[in-house]
C-alpha cells in the first residue's frame, strides 16, 4: 500500500520561481511536476554518490 501524496508550500526568491515556471512551460509540465522532477533527480544521485562513497 502506497502512502497518499503530501502537500507543502515552499517559499523562494522571485528569480528562482521564474526559472521554475520558465523550466515547466519548456518541458510542458505543471510547476509541481516539474519540482518534483527535479528532487527526485536529485534523490537518485545522492543515493548513486552514497553507494559509491
Amino acid at each position: 500500500m502506497t502512502e497518499p501524496d503530501k502537500k507543502t508550500q515552499a517559499r523562494m526568491p522571485a528569480p528562482v520561481h521564474q526559472w521554475l515556471t520558465d523550466r515547466a512551460k519548456t518541458n510542458d509540465r505543471s510547476m509541481n511536476a516539474e519540482l518534483v522532477r527535479i528532487l527526485k533527480a536529485e534523490m537518485a544521485k545522492e543515493a548513486t554518490q552514497t553507494q559509491h562513497a
